[in-house]
């Protein structure tokens, strides 16, 4: 008891309650004394019950705080919706897949039907030769594109291998505009990117880092340079300066990749509007699985001729775009600026650049790529896409 008194009066320790056997032997307690005593320590023992309770919700609360913020909340609301767009659209083009090969089945059994025993892969391989010939003499390659796009391009319908003039190639049937808007439909494509070996468009490996980025750049410094605050711009930066191109290409391939992408992750009508007419996707690209990197070419008439010889250029793709990035030419100036001033003093992009690569007519290519790839420029007014450089 001497030891206790001590610590109490220093202010170092509180009293401890005495034991029902400490005061025992003592003095014997009355009942009111007993009574007391274990109220005392049900007392004791309810407050460090509570002040147990209060320090573990104390820290449930600075882990919620920590990980379960608004902002954090909204993010990952953000990469699910994008995840189940994602989900809908590989859903729409597995049923493109299935038509596409059920298409063929059909196409491969009409000669079966004929009676020809003679019919050889030979045969077939001239058929199939065929087909890609009454392709191109009965599509108009040289019609002006139509302004509103998707669902009006290449109508031509390619004739049946077979002599039933009833059987009609699915791939070519133009879009219905009536079940699925222009907006929603994204093409095919044969990308994997649940894996990191991609070389083109690798950003999509990462979707929970672009989806929560802008739908407009807030600066065209961002694909200049670089940038810490989105990583979709900077991702494409990055892609871009694998390639020798000045800061015109640059900027306007950077611009309409970003936007085009930003569409791809979240299809809606105002990403889809803020596509220029020549990038919005054509009904080939609609039904022709192909990469996605197809799809950024500035010419609907070179998209759609890649994608048909794209079992030709596969294993030299990188060859292949290395020496289209070194061909591919915006139609301005050498010696004029692209960047300006606005009111609050920011870099903007000039309004006539913008212009400039806002429109198809604003490509060129030069005469070396047409000369040595000729049969992807099949069909188009090369007086009209060839550039001349200085």
């Amino acid at each position: 008891m001497h030891i206790h008194l001590c610590r109490l009066c220093s202010g170092t320790l509180t009293p401890p309650i005495p034991s029902f056997h400490d005061i025992k032997a003592s003095h014997p307690m009355s009942s009111n004394e007993k009574k007391r005593l274990r109220d005392r320590r049900s007392q004791q023992n309810l407050r460090e019950k509570k002040l147990r309770h209060v320090a573990q919700l104390e820290k449930q609360v600075i882990h919620c705080e920590q990980h379960h913020s608004d902002q954090g909340v909204q993010r990952l609301l953000q990469v699910i919706e994008g995840l189940r767009k994602q989900n809908e659209t590989l859903l729409k083009r597995q049923k493109s897949l299935k038509s596409l090969v059920n298409s063929w089945e059909t196409e491969l059994d009409e000669p079966a039907a004929t009676g020809d025993s003679s019919h050889d892969l030979s045969s077939l391989y001239k058929e199939l030769s065929n087909r890609e010939a009454r392709f191109s003499l009965q599509t108009d390659f040289n019609e002006s594109i139509p302004q509103h796009g998707i669902s009006s391009l290449l109508n031509a319908p390619l004739p049946a291998v077979s002599t039933s003039p009833q059987i009609r190639s699915p791939s070519l049937e133009p879009l219905s505009a009536e079940t699925t808007p222009p907006w929603n439909q994204i093409p095919p494509h044969t990308d994997d990117f649940s894996t990191r070996t991609m070389i083109s468009c690798p950003w999509f490996i990462y979707p929970e880092l672009i989806i929560p980025c802008p739908d407009i750049p807030s600066s065209p410094l961002d694909f200049l340079y670089g940038t810490k605050t989105n990583p979709l711009a900077d991702m494409i930066h990055t892609a871009l300066q694998r390639r020798p191109v000045r800061d015109p290409e640059r900027l306007s391939t950077g611009w309409l990749t970003y936007h085009f992408s930003r569409w791809v992750i979240s299809p809606s009508p105002e990403t889809y509007g803020r596509l220029p007419v020549f990038l919005r996707p054509v009904q080939g690209q609609m039904t022709v699985p192909h990469p996605l990197v197809l799809d950024f070419l500035p010419w609907p008439r070179i998209r759609l001729n890649l994608i048909r010889r794209w079992h030709l250029y596969s294993k030299d793709r990188d060859d292949l775009f290395g020496f289209m990035a070194c061909c591919v030419k915006i139609r301005w100036p050498w010696n004029e600026t692209i960047l300006e001033r606005n009111e609050q003093n920011e870099l903007c992009i000039k309004k006539a650049f913008y212009e400039m690569f806002m429109t198809e007519s604003g490509w060129g290519l030069t005469p070396d790529f047409i000369r040595r790839y000729p049969d992807l420029v099949e069909g188009m007014d090369i007086n009209q896409i060839v550039i001349e450089l200085f």
